[in-house]
Formats: C-alpha cells, structure tokens, sequence
C-alpha cells in the first residue's frame, strides 16, 4: 500500500487550509508523512485552520522564549485532541523565510537573474514529489523540466539547457539580452 498524503484526502473546503500551513508545519518540526498525524489532519471536521494556527503561533511563543519545539507531531495531536486555539495569531507569522518551501526558495534565486526572470513563467511546488519549473519561449510557447534537475544545475548551465531545447540563442548585453532563433549553418 503507498503512502496517503493529507491534501488526497481533503475535501476541496479544507485542501487550500492544509496547503496554506503545510509549509510551515514542516519548518517547525511535523512530519506530514506519518500516519498517525495524517489520520488527525483527515479527521478534523471542526476548525482546521485554527488548529494549523494554534501550532504555529505556539511554536513563535517558544522561538520568543528561546526554546525549541520539542515532539512537533506530538504536539499537533494534542492541538487537535485537546481543540487549542490560535495565541496572538498574526497572518504575517506564515511570511517566515523559514516556511518557504524549496521552490520558493529556488525561484526567488531564478527571478534575481534578469533573464531567468523573463524565462521561467513559474514554478510548479508538488510538495510530496518534487515540482516543476515552468518555461516560456519567445513565441509563447510553454514547456516544463523537473524542479529537483533544475536545483542541480548552475544558472549558466539551466540557461544553456533552455538554449538547446528551444533551439533559442541568447545573446547578452549590458542592460538587455536578445533572444532570437539559432541559424541553421
């Protein structure tokens, strides 16, 4: 039997509740893989967004007092069994670098390269198997590479790869790049 994973269980009310917090869930310590957390996740039927927010604002209390979370999934059945409430939640809290997801992370590097920034449309967080990076040519055209192959790569390395696919040169100069079609010699 293969793992089940907390957003193939959802109903479509509560699937974008999980996919707000399941970042930060996994920065603080959840592991999203254990059944056991699973099985509390799928059985909240009453204010499941609250309780993502009880844990985490818990665990800013504990960064606050210089301590760390100790047990997170522990901790996540006894907000659920035990119906916490949310601490001086803040929306700003889910803003934590920390809780940015390797996408994230790896697109921010991408868009701070100018013509990545004007290549990659965007990038696809599956979460549980990885995602995709999201590709444009000049003539709108969209393909797509596996997340994990492009984090692998250098950007000079990533930027030849577009080149060699698209059959797209680019040309840079200071302040601009051309991208114009490779001539057949």
């Amino acid at each position: 039997m293969g793992h089940s994973y907390p957003e193939q269980m959802l109903d479509q009310e509560r699937n974008p509740v999980f996919a707000k917090y399941k970042n930060a869930l996994v920065a603080i310590g959840v592991d999203l893989s254990d059944e056991l957390v699973i099985d509390y996740i799928r059985n909240c039927n009453y204010e499941l967004e609250v309780r993502f927010q009880a844990i985490i604002s818990y665990w800013y209390w504990l960064q606050n007092q210089q301590r760390e979370l100790v047990a997170p999934n522990q901790v996540l059945m006894q907000a659920f069994y035990e119906q916490w409430q949310p601490f001086e939640w803040r929306e700003e809290f889910l803003h934590n670098d920390e809780f940015k997801s390797t996408a994230e992370k790896w697109w921010e590097q991408a868009r701070s390269i100018d013509i990545l920034k004007n290549l990659i449309v965007d990038v696809k967080d599956n979460f549980w198997f990885g995602g995709k990076v999201i590709f444009q040519n000049p003539q709108g055209e969209l393909w797509s590479m596996d997340l994990e192959i492009a984090m692998e790569m250098s950007w000079e390395e990533l930027i030849a790869y577009y080149q060699r696919v698209t059959g797209i040169v680019i040309e840079s100069h200071p302040g601009y790049f051309l991208l114009h079609n490779r001539s057949v010699s």
